[in-house]
């Protein structure tokens, strides 16, 4: 069973607090009190004053007319505010009480009234229930006293979801944003759907979020179509389109060396998107500060490179290279590599590279170059704990094995591409109106 608490603000009049206490019926009641308004909780004699036109009549605390009982002790349900009008004061023991009540009573409610008291604390008060996501409640009436709510007043649940929703896309959101962090940011979305009333645009711009985010995190996992057909119908967005469009050469890219990959609906470019993609991957996963990942996907890009080119222009695959589509003076050199266990020709990474040097390939002619450089880059990748090692790649590695790599890639690209413009490979929005525009 649920202990549902409230907490409200005491001021110069109890009248809005009673109303409250007795609409809500808390099983338990907190008052947030200054040294002045404190008697109208704990005072004896009759410390309450109810004023009527020019009369006035006398009344006990706010706990003895309500005979609250147990529902409320002193020791445990009083906070006193030092200074009522400093408003981080306010916000603070606020927010200190309900930690612990959330800390220590499991299966709770709590509430919170923030009509009473001084403007510092009613505010801190409310900010606090934003902050811990409390059920935030204010008691109005028709206003015939600008000083005080006055007779006839009711208690009304406050619609903090909206601003509880802005807080989160505006603060917290961007920094998940600015990693990366597509999970953390979907539960946050969804969160947000869950737990808040919020008006219909509200609702929509957070599910457009929530699609982008979702679209994105399949992309980040390379599961480009399932990225696709989340990101295709927000092409309203001019950030979402750019990166539908490189996606749909990702695809197409990709189909040269995932046979049974689904290419429809993509579009053909250059050919080694997909090479580019991973680049652009390495860098999230380095702007995460996974070192070893980005490295193992900038080898990944290093690999592919030679895969495609060497499939796209002779139809040779390294998982298995046909003896026959190689020049007859290579066939006895590759012939030596055929397994004899597998019975088959399988070629690596720096031998696919060879392969195509002596292919007289320009991408093979561009590795020659680079090539002690690239096997120095390599060092780091095969120290690390995801190759052959147990050593954990560093910034510092992370940036020479990119620079060495990229370099080398995109010369590489250029150089079999000369009569085709380069198309540009965006990298994901770090920028929340990116997503929300």
């Amino acid at each position: 069973m649920q202990t549902e608490i409230l907490l409200v603000t005491v001021g110069g009049s109890h009248q809005p607090i009673v109303t409250a206490i007795k609409m809500l019926k808390p099983d338990r009641v907190v008052f947030i009190c200054s040294e002045d308004s404190k008697s109208q909780v704990v005072g004896s004699g009759t410390p309450c004053v109810v004023k009527i036109l020019e009369n006035s009549q006398r009344l006990p605390n706010i706990p003895t007319q309500l005979e609250l009982g147990d529902k409320f002790q002193p020791d445990r349900d009083l906070i006193v505010i030092k200074d009522p009008d400093n408003l981080q004061e306010c916000y603070r023991e606020v927010a200190l009480y309900v930690q612990n009540l959330k800390k220590n009573i499991s299966n709770t409610v709590i509430k919170a009234d923030y009509t009473g008291g001084t403007k510092s604390m009613s505010i801190g008060l409310a900010i606090a229930s934003i902050d811990y996501e409390l059920e935030l409640y204010v008691t109005t009436a028709l206003r015939t006293n600008i000083n005080r709510v006055e007779r006839g007043e009711g208690t009304q649940k406050t619609s903090i979801g909206p601003i509880v929703a802005d807080q989160t896309i505006k603060k917290f959101l961007p920094i998940l944003l600015d990693q990366y962090n597509y999970p953390a940011i979907i539960a946050e979305v969804n969160r947000l759907l869950i737990s808040w009333e919020l008006p219909t645009d509200k609702k929509y711009e957070i599910r457009l979020l929530h699609t982008s985010c979702l679209g994105l995190d399949k992309w980040d996992k390379f599961e480009h179509r399932e990225a696709l057909n989340l990101l295709e119908p927000q092409m309203k967005n001019p950030v979402i389109k750019d990166l539908v469009i490189f996606l749909k050469r990702v695809i197409s890219s990709r189909k040269q060396i995932d046979e049974k990959y689904d290419a429809t609906n993509t579009t053909e470019g250059h050919g080694y998107e997909i090479v580019e993609d991973l680049i652009l991957n390495a860098e999230r996963r380095a702007k995460q500060e996974r070192y070893d990942d980005a490295v193992g996907r900038l080898y990944r890009a290093l690999e592919l490179l030679a895969q495609i080119r060497l499939l796209k222009e002779y139809d040779l695959k390294t998982g298995e290279i046909n003896i026959e589509k190689i020049p007859e003076n290579l066939r006895d050199k590759y012939s030596e590599k055929r397994s004899l266990t597998k019975g088959k020709i399988q070629i690596g990474l720096r031998s696919s590279y060879e392969l195509l040097s002596e292919l007289n390939d320009p991408m093979g002619k561009i590795y020659m170059e680079h090539s002690n450089r690239i096997i120095d880059a390599l060092e780091v990748r095969n120290n690390s704990l995801f190759a052959h090692g147990f050593k954990p790649i560093k910034l510092e590695e992370y940036e020479k094995v990119k620079q060495v790599f990229v370099n080398f890639i995109k010369s590489g690209i250029s150089s079999v591409n000369q009569n085709k413009s380069q198309k540009r490979s965006p990298q994901f929005p770090t920028s929340m109106s990116d997503l929300t525009n």
